[in-house]
């Protein structure tokens, strides 16, 4: 049964378990019934040698009584082996899709979509964030099978949405979550193979400018093929003269040829379009039979469901028509059939059929691809949740800013190590200085608020007990860095970086991030600045956290502006250093730079004297 138990919905790993030991005795039987029917067909081509020299050497009875049930019969057993092989693909597809979920849950990172193409050094937020890439939040939330799948989920990860369609996903995600049957019966049609639609083919064929075929070309691909079939019929039905058909034949040939020269490079056009869109529509073809299947509940998923339906016959029925032309066109290909195949015409009629239904199915084309993509997109926040199930939902607000946390914790960290704490931004607590040492979790808060916050954009659970946050746009200072290639220093990166912060903040309303701000000055020019920064940004209705270990910092929160001060604790001596992670009020008082010192094997009393 592919439905997690009440308990299983509380360990998935329980359930991936299961899934496994199910799958795991599928595939033993499918490969025990493989070999009882290999024997069968072994048996039965025995026998029918042995009856074939019977009938011919012994000539005990007429040869078809022994070939003609021996054909029908080997027949029907190939056909069953061939869907018994298919099977064992479909269990290895569900099997492998299991693995990844496993790895998801302890976070292997290696055997994970790393969705690096998705990777922008230029976006606000993405690289500070670690949203791509190796051990990024992309590997740990995509189980996307589809590129278009994937790109819509990196897509939502990089822009957040609008209040409803926030509540619409999560409504949907709550739909999704404990059908595991649906991301199930994807993984199997396609596997690893689904990763060959590439959207850029499709929209680039439904684009293309059309060959424009004249509207009497149609029916003359149609009758002179015809005329060519009925005029020999006519002739041995004693209707026409040998002379009569000899010219009726010339004449249509002539015709054709006509024809075929006059069209040549307008099918030559159709046919290279269709070249390379058989694997993507395929595959699209086995995802819409297995969604026209369901009967959704929520709002967003009725929609999606009613979009594969507005082309009258349904998505799967237009697409499976398609195809069914792309492959006729491909036969005149076929050596034996191609010379017949230019006497009736047979690449200019079909492909003037497809273009006739790229005319009227194109653009329904690319919103079943979109639609597709978000499906897919939804399953993967789906399947996090499922994975994930101790996460809360968030409380999207209309009112702001506003980003209040209990228990807020790394979404990337392992539940079992990730160490949690309760924040809150907004009201008379418009920033927040958090002060510590080096390695005292600083970095890694930063991310955790600003990576919840994009969770709760793309409609996912959080690593929260409780978030209730306002929509925000997203700017981050965490991760800046320089380029030689562009002659670009880090403080130079920064400086860019800050800039476009308060340029956002004065269009929408923004949750701002930022690491040990101006670390590329002085102590005093930094302070100064950085009050200036924070000041621009709060006077623009912003909200937000920034860290720092250059205590003077921290004299911003006592300047007048609505903030506070928080740190991190760290603990130890004689060259040791300990963490526990906690944010606490206030500032941070001691030094650690004895400890410090230690750690270098510096004797500081020794270099006293």
């Amino acid at each position: 049964m592919v439905k997690p138990t009440e308990t299983e919905l509380s360990c998935p790993s329980a359930f991936n378990d299961r899934r496994k030991r199910e799958l795991e005795d599928l595939a033993a039987d499918n490969s025990a019934r493989t070999g009882r029917l290999t024997s069968l067909l072994v048996f039965v081509a025995a026998i029918s040698a042995l009856l074939l020299y019977e009938g011919v050497f012994q000539k005990e009875y007429p040869l078809l009584w022994a070939l003609i049930p021996a054909a029908v019969l080997g027949a029907l057993l190939l056909q069953r082996r061939h869907r018994l092989h298919l099977r064992s693909v479909e269990i290895a597809n569900i099997g492998n899709y299991y693995d990844e979920s496993a790895a998801r849950l302890e976070r292997n990172w290696d055997v994970l979509d790393e969705g690096a193409e998705f990777t922008d050094q230029g976006h606000p937020y993405a690289s500070d964030l670690d949203l791509f890439g190796r051990g990024s939040m992309f590997q740990l939330i995509s189980s996307a099978q589809t590129q278009i799948g994937r790109e819509t989920l990196a897509k939502w990860l990089k822009s957040p949405s609008s209040l409803e369609e926030i509540r619409a996903r999560q409504e949907a995600v709550g739909e999704l979550r404990a059908r595991r049957d649906l991301p199930e019966a994807i993984a199997a049609r396609g596997g690893k193979q689904v990763a060959d639609i590439d959207p850029e083919v499709v929209k680039s064929w439904v684009s293309e400018s059309s060959p424009e075929f004249p509207a009497w070309a149609p029916v003359a691909a149609f009758i002179l093929p015809l005329a060519l079939i009925a005029a020999p019929l006519l002739y041995w039905a004693g209707l026409l003269g040998i002379s009569n058909l000899i010219a009726v034949i010339e004449f249509v040939l002539a015709t054709e040829v006509i024809i075929a020269v006059l069209f040549r490079n307008r099918v030559k056009r159709v046919l290279d379009s269709v070249s390379a869109l058989k694997v993507e529509l395929s595959t699209m073809l086995e995802l819409l039979r297995i969604v026209e299947r369901e009967n959704f509940s929520s709002l967003r998923l009725k929609t999606l469901a009613d979009q594969f339906r507005r082309a009258g016959p349904g998505a799967s029925v237009c697409i499976r028509r398609v195809l069914r032309l792309i492959a006729l066109v491909r036969l005149r290909d076929d050596e034996f059939f191609a010379y017949l195949a230019y006497c009736l015409l047979w690449g200019t009629q079909f492909s003037m059929a497809i273009e006739r239904w790229r005319s009227r199915y194109g653009a329904h084309l690319i919103e079943w691809m979109s639609c597709l993509g978000e499906l897919e997109a939804l399953l993967s926040i789906s399947t996090y949740s499922h994975e994930h199930p101790a996460d809360a939902i968030p409380e999207v607000l209309p009112d702001g800013p506003l980003f209040e946390a209990e228990g807020v914790g790394h979404p990337l960290l392992d539940e079992s190590t990730c160490v949690r704490n309760d924040f809150t931004l907004g009201g008379d607590a418009q920033f927040v200085i958090v002060s510590g040492s080096n390695m005292s979790g600083k970095s890694t808060f930063l991310r955790a608020i600003g990576l919840n916050a994009v969770l709760a954009y793309v409609g996912a659970p959080v690593r929260c007990t409780r978030l209730r946050i306002s929509v925000l746009s997203i700017v981050a200072a965490i991760r800046t860095q320089d380029s030689v290639i562009d002659g670009r220093s880090r403080f130079q990166a920064e400086m860019a970086r800050l800039r476009s912060m308060i340029e956002t903040a004065g269009n929408v309303p923004v949750l701002f991030l930022a690491d040990e701000m101006m670390a590329g000055t002085n102590s005093h020019d930094r302070r100064i600045a950085s009050e200036w920064v924070i000041r621009a940004l709060i006077l623009r209705g912003a909200i937000g956290a920034v860290s720092t270990h250059d205590l003077a910092l921290t004299e911003i929160a006592g300047s007048g502006m609505p903030g506070l001060n928080m740190y991190f604790q760290d603990s130890g001596d004689s060259g040791t250093l300990s963490f526990d992670y906690k944010l606490r009020s206030g500032v941070l008082k001691h030094s650690n730079a004895l400890n410090i010192a230690h750690m270098l094997g510096i004797d500081v009393a020794a270099q006293k004297r």
